[in-house]
């Protein structure tokens, strides 16, 4: 008889491992609560201006471009311009060019020589991780102080919109910390540490992708290539072992069994989905944070913005005490994003940093944009084009101590065969990360299925 999969949660995760298992051969099922899937990824067109409300693009890897060669979508890959790589900080009320590498440091102008002359001592610094290691004590001990609080501040609120004093450098950076533990150095990881071949990218492969039409394509394509293999509007209220074998899952009145179940959603569902379960693994995941953020889409004339906003944006770190986080030029990035004559801002405010200020109005919110864009760009009248979204979740954080989820998770997949979690809370947040964790789960699974 053939074997029944049921996977719950329609984000890019769900859609991904559920696409994966189809092709397999494998009778899946996927239940999302919502009218529509693909979870965070939200593309919408209005006025002639593209709007992402989740994200806007994603680093490119191999996996990822498999599956969209798989999807047959690769010829709709935006490619990004010229000066898209630029990226800035904003120092002193100033933005400055970052380089696009850490050795490239040396030569900018946005830090010190004494910052410069404590970058050069990183291959010397012979001191190891400890357990529980912050991003920000690693990265002090490693690199100095004003590295910190000017590149790896930004750059942590631009990936989680988290907090570098709180996050694991183990777990939210593992790749540094290997470096570190491999090579004695980050510098030298960096210059000296084997790439897989199959890692390497074909020539002319953007650095981040999204396509023409947005980051939707991706899950509107994955959601088409499921087609009646998704049920929206249908919330999963239990998942409990069965008396022989299996799993029985409850939609409203409806029960159905079936050999494996892949839990694709945030922390806190999964959460509530396994506590009758395990009740320890449950409270692990409520301990899981997710700062809320605030997203402002605004578009401006092109005659009414005195700079040049010729890169991909701007992030902003805690030591300048601004109220936003950064802002991505995004008309400048890609193209079809701004009609013409038009540029296309967006505008991150909350996160860890100001949490607080996420439950201010629309009006506030746009307001407090508006202000720090006429700040720092010049900006010189109303948008003539707003958009606004809230998440009261928005990232999951790989805090300190997160260890502790990771052993509680693969305790109870031991424990629990069967039973599976691919969701951006777990082994990476980023869509390149739950696309390479789909492919990884969807593997596991088919072994399960196979054992069974």
């Amino acid at each position: 008889m053939k074997k029944r999969v049921c996977v719950i949660g329609g984000g890019i995760s769900g859609l991904c491992v559920a696409y994966g298992l189809k092709r397999a051969g494998v009778d899946v099922v996927l239940f999302e609560k919502n009218a529509s899937v693909g979870g965070n990824i939200q593309t919408e067109f209005t006025e002639g201006f593209l709007v992402e409300r989740g994200p806007n693009s994603t680093i490119a890897s191999r996996e990822l471009l498999d599956l969209i060669d798989s999807l047959d979508i690769r010829d709709q890959i935006a490619v990004p311009k010229p000066n898209a790589n630029k990226r800035y900080i904003l120092r002193d009320g100033n933005l400055i060019a970052l380089p696009s590498k850490i050795i490239g440091l040396i030569q900018n102008k946005a830090f010190s020589v004494k910052a410069k002359l404590r970058l050069l001592m990183e291959p010397f610094i012979r001191t190891k991780s400890p357990d529980n290691e912050s991003v920000a004590a690693f990265f002090e001990r490693r690199l100095g102080k004003e590295i910190v609080d000017y590149a790896v501040d930004p750059f942590i609120s631009g990936i989680y919109a988290g907090d570098p004093k709180i996050l694991s450098i183990r777990h939210a950076f593992p790749k540094m910390y290997k470096f570190e533990k491999d090579h004695g150095s980050i510098l030298q990881g960096a210059l000296f540490s084997r790439k897989n071949a199959t890692d390497k990218l074909p020539k002319g492969t953007p650095r981040s992708i999204t396509f023409n039409n947005g980051m939707q394509t991706l899950t509107d394509a994955l959601r088409d290539g499921l087609g009646d293999r998704i049920r929206v509007n249908t919330p999963v209220e239990s998942l409990r072992k069965s008396f022989d074998f299996g799993f029985e899952i409850a939609t409203g009145s409806v029960t159905e069994s079936f050999d494996a179940a892949i839990i694709c959603t945030p922390a806190s569902a999964a959460a509530r989905l396994i506590e009758s379960v395990d009740n320890g693994l449950a409270c692990e995941l409520n301990k899981i944070a997710y700062p809320p953020l605030a997203v402002v889409v605004t578009g401006f004339r092109k005659t009414d913005v005195a700079a040049d906003p010729d890169g991909f944006g701007f992030l902003v770190p805690g030591v300048e005490r601004r109220p936003i986080l950064g802002s991505l030029w995004t008309s400048s990035v890609f193209e079809n994003r701004a009609p013409d004559g038009y540029h296309l801002f967006t505008t991150f405010i909350g996160g860890s940093r100001r949490a607080e200020l996420v439950q201010n109005s629309d009006e506030e919110l746009v307001k407090l944009a508006i202000d720090e864009l006429e700040h720092i760009l010049g900006v010189k009248s109303d948008p003539v084009f707003l958009n606004v979204k809230k998440w009261d979740q928005a990232i999951p954080q790989y805090n300190v101590g997160y260890e502790t989820v990771v052993d509680a998770i693969e305790t109870f997949t031991e424990q629990n065969p069967g039973i599976f979690f691919c969701s951006n809370f777990y082994r990476g947040i980023s869509v390149s990360d739950c696309v390479k964790n789909s492919i990884a789960t969807t593997a596991d699974v088919q072994a399960s299925l196979n054992r069974q």
